[in-house]
């Protein structure tokens, strides 16, 4: 083997001497990517790929040498011609010498004037840089450091309430060196671009991540743009990067606010191996850890300026090194972490002390950070920054958790609640407490489990009581267990199932969209008997109550029926309404339930104009030709001291159920009386002219004359709002 001995890091182990001429030397090198005193990273940022060599001798590219990866991570072994000239590795660059741009016999100044769209230095993951040189006097396997080819961009919000909504940075070199120069140089040829993004209804807010990759230029006029919102106040902030973009650099956008103010800084640091840079890498940040108690769960960078702390709840006692008459300033904050300052003297040597102590942190939240700075006379001389790892169970869907593990909906919900994605190791079960119902269920799905939320027909519990269960995370043993509460409020409305449609047993009244105004499966004064019977003899308040309200498509207020002392009325009534054909039919139904469609009520129909006939009882087919039985019903009615006419009750019968269909007549327009007093038009949803139509008469008038149709109708006309039950994934007992 030759001799090989490193520029930019010591570190070869003396092994063979020079092979025989002919032969090919063969040699090891140990990547480190990032800067000079990093240690290898896996992350996408420090990845290193695939590695050439190219050997230059006095002054002209000899040869390419490709590497080959060994099982070691980072080690690489190269073949070359000789031991003499120096090397130029280049990480990550198949698409770049594919392109046939480095050839043999090309000088060393043609190969730093290699230019490349911003695209191409990052095509391969991003493109790295090394050198070594060879001679006879070193052999072994030597440590090379190399340095990206860009500069990243970060956005970082440190402060809760301060939210980025867009940003824009104007003014970049589209193109630049591939390889360093010396100082940092502007390609002749690059151009000015821009980038933006539009977080949408996501802003960014207390969190950090990447933008975007930077070649290097100097004289640049880059500018960056954010329009940001604090309590309702926005902003629009900008601020100039540096003038000079360096290779292998961390340019950190900042955005904070206090109160309604805001600010936009910018700071340039070292870009460490494999991501994020988390301190600004100010001199003087520096924790102690030997002075510091610090436990096995929280990490220290090897620059002790960075503590990376568990989701897990924990404490410890750090000591920052500091100039005499230091101020510690912390900075940000960060739910159910506590940070305490104070100063204190070490012998003769001025340090500061914080304790920290955190509970756990939530399913669903972000890696956030702290600052600890070092103040001297106002002038910043150090930054310590404390990064809160987000909760490793990954949370998808309305599932949110407040500061004490709780998820209250405060409202009834129900089918897919969320997703969760469990970390290695971790299982997951749900309890209920006190007899509580199993009303939610853990569904696997791949690598998640979803989260649903369950219904029970015609639940006497469900009054409108807090439902509660609890998710529980634990090891396999039930070891290290994350307690997690969902409530719900619980309702429900009185149903029958009919074919395969749960039809609501009331029609609706009040807020169409409220459970409280609603018949609820707790109060329905016919539980236990026949709801025909029921309606055909209790008195006429009574007969009213559940009859409900009419309704106008899109409003979801209900239109009471009164009388003006002449004649009766709907009160509320507008000259027009919403169409409840096209409207979204959950819009007009509480929680849970929609508007009929058109399918629903043909199951009661032998066809789209069937005549039921009139009083008494008789079965006949629908149009599925499935057996059907109808018992109708008539009774007088008075209500609000006037005489209503005849209503009709129709009783259908499947499957040894029961379901009743009656209301109060529709309001063709806004004039008092015009009310046809049989005749109840049906809200149903899925066709934009037609509804269906019980078109009743009294016995007296039309003997044998009870049409079930599917006709035309405008949206003038107030309907019957009688809801069905949407169907839900899980039922439970």
């Amino acid at each position: 083997m030759a001799a090989v001995a490193a520029v930019l890091l010591p570190g070869c182990r003396r092994e063979d001497p020079q092979p025989a001429s002919g032969e090919t030397l063969t040699f090891g090198v140990r990547f480190l990517s990032g800067y000079a005193d990093a240690v290898p990273d896996s992350s996408a940022d420090a990845a290193v790929g695939a590695v050439s060599a190219c050997r230059f001798e006095e002054g002209t590219l000899r040869e390419i040498l490709p590497g080959a990866a060994s099982s070691e991570p980072g080690l690489y072994t190269f073949g070359a011609a000789r031991a003499a000239g120096e090397l130029r590795f280049v990480a990550n660059g198949a698409e770049l010498l594919a392109s046939g741009t480095l050839q043999t016999g090309m000088t060393l100044d043609e190969f730093l004037d290699v230019v490349l769209p911003v695209g191409q230095l990052t095509a391969d993951g991003l493109l790295m840089e090394g050198r070594l040189a060879l001679d006879a006097e070193t052999v072994g396997i030597c440590d090379v450091a190399l340095r990206r080819s860009v500069a990243r961009v970060d956005l970082w919000t440190p402060d809760r309430g301060v939210r980025v909504h867009a940003l824009t940075l104007r003014g970049m070199a589209d193109r630049g060196y591939a390889f360093g120069r010396g100082m940092a140089e502007t390609a002749p040829e690059a151009a000015a671009t821009e980038f933006s993004r539009d977080y949408g209804e996501h802003p960014l807010e207390n969190g950090r991540e990447a933008l975007l990759y930077l070649c290097e230029q100097s004289d640049a006029r880059i500018e960056a743009e954010v329009l940001v919102e604090i309590d309702g106040v926005w902003h629009r902030l900008r601020a100039q990067l540096p003038a000079t973009i360096g290779r292998n650099r961390l340019y950190t956008l900042r955005v904070q606010g206090l109160g309604t103010s805001a600010s936009l800084t910018v700071t340039a640091g070292e870009w460490e191996a494999g991501g994020t840079a988390d301190s600004e890498l100010r001199p003087g940040a520096v924790i102690d850890a030997a002075a510091s108690e610090i436990p096995a769960d929280m990490r220290l960078n090897a620059a002790c300026d960075t503590l990376y702390i568990p989701h897990t709840p924990g404490e410890c006692r750090l000591v920052l090194r500091a100039e005499a008459g230091s101020e510690l300033v912390v900075g940000g904050r960060v739910d159910r972490v506590s940070v305490v300052p104070t100063t204190l003297t070490r012998g003769l040597e001025p340090v500061a002390e914080v304790a920290i102590r955190t509970q756990l942190r939530m399913p669903g939240t972000v890696t956030e950070y702290m600052t600890l700075d070092l103040l001297r006379d106002g002038v910043a001389t150090g930054r310590v920054v404390l990064c809160f790892a987000a909760n490793p169970v990954r949370l998808e869907g309305s599932l949110r958790f407040d500061d004490d593990g709780v998820c209250d909906y405060g409202r009834y919900v129900e089918g897919e609640l969320g997703r969760l994605t469990l970390p290695a190791g971790r299982t997951l079960r749900l309890e209920f407490d006190g007899g509580e119902s199993s009303w939610m269920k853990l569904v696997s799905d791949g690598d998640a489990w979803r989260l649903l939320g369950g219904w029970r027909p015609n639940d006497p519990t469900a009054t409108g009581r807090v439902q509660e269960g609890t998710i529980v995370i634990s090891d396999a043993d039930g070891g290290h267990a994350e307690r997690y509460v969902v409530r719900r409020r619980n309702w429900g409305l009185p149903v029958v199932r009919i074919g395969d449609t749960w039809w609501c047993k009331y029609n609706l009244r009040g807020d169409a969209t409220r459970f409280e105004d609603q018949i609820t499966a707790a109060d329905d004064p016919a539980a236990a008997g026949e709801l025909a019977d029921y309606l055909a003899s209790c008195d006429d308040a009574e007969l009213l109550r559940l009859l409900g309200d009419q309704y106008q498509g899109g409003k979801t207020q209900g239109l009471p029926l009164r009388h003006n002392g002449e004649a009766f009325y709907y009160e509320g009534m507008a000259s027009s309404g919403g169409n409840f054909g096209t409207l979204d039919p959950a819009s007009m139904a509480p929680e849970g339930y929609r508007v009929p469609g058109y399918d629903d009520y043909a199951f009661l129909a032998g066809s789209e104009n069937f005549n039921l006939g009139g009083v008494g009882e008789r079965t006949y087919a629908n149009m599925s030709g499935e057996k059907l039985t109808v018992r109708i019903l008539e009774r007088r009615a008075t209500f609000l001291g006037h005489d209503y006419g005849p209503v009709a009750l129709y009783e259908f019968r499947y499957g040894g159920e029961a379901w009743v269909l009656c209301g109060l007549g529709h309001q063709w327009n806004t004039a008092p009386g015009n009310i046809s007093g049989m005749m109840l038009l049906l809200a149903t949803w899925g066709s934009g002219s037609k509804t269906w139509v019980m078109e009743g008469y009294a016995q007296a008038a039309k003997p044998g004359q009870n049409w079930l149709k599917y006709v035309a109708n405008n949206t003038t006309k107030t309907r019957t709002l009688r809801c069905v039950k949407t169907p839900v994934e899980y039922e439970y007992e």
